[in-house]
């Protein structure tokens, strides 16, 4: 009977030694000061996509590095200082350490936001001065954009550039960001009819639109995917003459915009 006493005690010890590990990395990793608040939950026997961003460039030795703990880069970012990766969750504070690390966060969820219209902006006074986009591209980053009739000008579709950063096309089979490609350079040709009551126009009537998915058919993507495209948008502003890029799709905030890698990516764009 002794012995199974002391046998329960052993493993008691040492479910009580794991229980105070895994709360320790969890804490340790919310407390980081380089480390996203959000890591608060993770679990350390986890692996997780990560965003790290650097003071510099990140070189070929920063990517050897997450590698050296079990890390693997899923993409190189042009225009913002930091990578995408996929890490255990245990070699986060290692990470943290490095000194030419500036912030790590995890790859956070976005879905599709956008209340407002044509009306707010005083559209309308633009249009009469005969301003509605003509050769101005803007890059519009949600859930794709289908071709609809209010998307053409003379028999040509306005939307002159596609691209998927989720894997299944380009087309919206959310519904998201036709709606919001709508508002920004619907020409109201579905809504001019002899039975039609109201001419729905978007902002700038005869933009051309680029279109770049991230969000997927439940209109969710995440901070990884729309760095990327905003990434493509920059590179693609001088051949389509982006002027904008409309980002209807947010989350929470859970840092200042100098550590929040998607605030850095519009900076860069900006």
């Amino acid at each position: 009977m002794q012995m199974i006493n002391q046998g329960k005690g052993r493993i008691m010890r040492n479910l009580l030694s794991i229980a105070i590990l895994l709360l320790t990395a969890s804490y340790a990793f919310g407390q980081h000061p380089k480390l996203g608040r959000d890591f608060k939950r993770v679990d350390p026997r986890s692996t997780v996509n990560v965003i790290i961003q650097y003071d510099r460039v990140p070189v070929e030795g920063d990517h050897q590095k997450v590698r050296g703990l079990g890390g693997v880069l899923k993409r190189r970012y042009r225009n913002v200082r930091a990578g995408f990766y996929t890490v255990p969750a245990s070699a986060l504070t290692r990470l943290a350490n490095n000194p030419h690390v500036a912030f790590i966060t995890p790859d956070r969820p976005v879905r599709g936001k956008l209340d407002l219209t044509t009306a707010t902006v005083n559209a309308p006074a633009a249009w009469q001065l005969g301003l509605d986009g003509t050769g101005i591209g803007v890059a519009v980053i949600d859930s794709g954009v289908t071709q609809v009739d209010d998307l053409m000008s003379q028999g040509k579709s306005r939307i002159v550039y596609s691209q998927d950063f989720v894997g299944t096309g380009t087309d919206d089979t959310f519904g998201h960001g036709t709606h919001v490609a709508g508002i920004v350079a619907g020409n109201g040709a579905d809504s001019i009819c002899s039975t039609c009551t109201r001419t729905l126009q978007g902002i700038a009537p005869n933009a051309n639109l680029i279109n770049l998915r991230v969000l997927d058919v439940n209109g969710v993507g995440t901070d990884s995917q729309a760095i990327a495209a905003i990434d493509q948008a920059i590179a693609l502003a001088s051949t389509y003459n982006i002027r904008v890029i409309n980002l209807s799709l947010g989350r929470p905030v859970y840092e200042s915009y100098t550590q929040d890698p998607l605030c850095q990516a519009v900076e860069a764009a900006w």
